[in-house]
This record gives C-alpha cells, sequence and structure tokens, in this order.
C-alpha cells in the first residue's frame, strides 16, 4: 500500500465519489441529491432495498473469510431503515462473510481495537463509526494493523 499526500488521497477520494454520481446530481457534503422523482421511483421499483457494496480486508482479516481479499457483495437494508448503517453492515459480515475466529474481528458491537475501517477510502472516526451510513456502491476496507511477532 503506497502513502499519498494528503492532496493526492483528497483527489483520488474525490474521483472516486465522482465517478459513483450523475451528471445532474448535486454534490453537497458527502451526499447526492438527485432529482426527488428517481428516488421515488427507484423505491417503487425496489421496497426491500439492496445495497451493492465492495468489502476488502486486509492486514490478515482476509484469512478470515476464505482467504479472499475482495468481496462484491448485495446487501439489504435492515426492515424498517432507509439507510444501511455500519452497525447494520458489521452483523450482516459477521453472519455472512466471517467463516471462522469472528472474534479476531469483531468485539461487541463494533469491531476489535487495532482494526482500521476505511468507507471510500476515509476513516469511519472521521465520518461517525458505527452511525456512518452507507450508500450505493460505497468501498468499505478493513485492516488489522495488529501482527504478530
Amino acid at each position: 500500500m503506497s502513502i499519498l499526500c494528503p492532496f493526492a488521497l483528497v483527489l483520488r477520494c474525490l474521483q472516486r465519489f465522482l465517478s459513483l454520481t450523475e451528471t445532474s446530481s448535486v454534490i453537497f457534503r458527502k451526499r447526492v441529491f438527485a432529482h426527488p422523482s428517481s428516488f421515488a421511483a427507484q423505491r417503487r421499483r425496489d421496497p426491500s432495498k439492496k445495497m451493492q457494496l465492495t468489502l476488502e480486508f486486509g492486514g490478515g482479516l482476509e484469512l478470515l473469510c476464505d482467504s479472499v481479499k475482495i468481496h462484491n457483495v448485495n446487501v439489504e437494508t435492515p426492515k424498517g431503515a432507509q439507510q444501511l448503517a455500519m452497525r447494520d453492515l458489521l452483523v450482516w459480515v459477521q453472519k455472512n462473510l466471517i467463516k471462522e475466529r469472528p472474534e479476531m474481528f469483531i468485539k461487541g458491537d463494533t469491531v476489535r481495537p487495532g482494526v482500521l475501517v476505511l468507507v471510500n477510502d476515509c476513516d469511519w472516526e472521521l465520518s461517525g463509526q458505527l452511525d456512518t451510513t452507507l450508500e450505493e456502491k460505497d468501498v468499505v476496507v478493513f485492516i488489522s494493523t495488529l501482527h504478530g511477532g
């Protein structure tokens, strides 16, 4: 993993974010607001919304998921919820992806200390941790910073 200067990291995040938005959308504080009619049409088509996400595991965490580093998944939003939060994703990951030793990844209702979580290349501590809301095609990266010796 290469170290990027802050400007290059911001540019990379912005490029990834902009590639996911439509040209008619307006960007405001990491939210994309499209025309209201497009949201209403989308809700009519899919009442139980599944969200497409990319999950990446590194630093040894991939060993808990059958040694697969990148997972393209469709996660269903919880009943009664409009959006998928990180707390919901962690429950889904524990049930569906972690094959062995879940205690190495989850402690209580959050990740273990020493696991770095990035949502679209941004540390989740800056965006609300468990309350971070996820959007379609977000990339969530889990990296263990703990190493044996």
